[in-house]
């Protein structure tokens, strides 16, 4: 299986895609398909929960690429994340 240039785009900053339908690609293979459960701060490890539940860890110095799909344009992940935090945090202060 290859990644598809015209359905998927690599994703470089992975912190940004955390909860995001992903394809995971290396030298051009496609070896994972799923939902990131989880970065590393420094983008070094992605963890992917494929549709049968098991989860695979995939580190960048192995030349893994995180693909997603094209569609996903503005990848509001990280900004929810930080929505969420920034929300709770003022409801603590009222």
């Amino acid at each position: 299986m290859h990644a598809k240039d015209s359905k998927r785009r690599r994703v470089d900053d992975w912190t940004s895609i955390d909860g995001a339908t992903a394809e995971i690609v290396q030298h051009g293979e496609t070896m994972a398909r799923g939902i990131v459960d989880g970065v590393t701060n420094d983008c070094a490890i992605v963890w992917v929960q494929d549709d049968t539940g098991r989860r695979k860890l995939f580190e960048r110095c192995e030349h893994y690429e995180v693909w997603v799909p094209r569609e996903d344009t503005g990848l509001n992940y990280r900004v929810h994340k930080a929505f969420t935090l920034w929300r709770s945090q003022a409801s603590v202060g009222q």
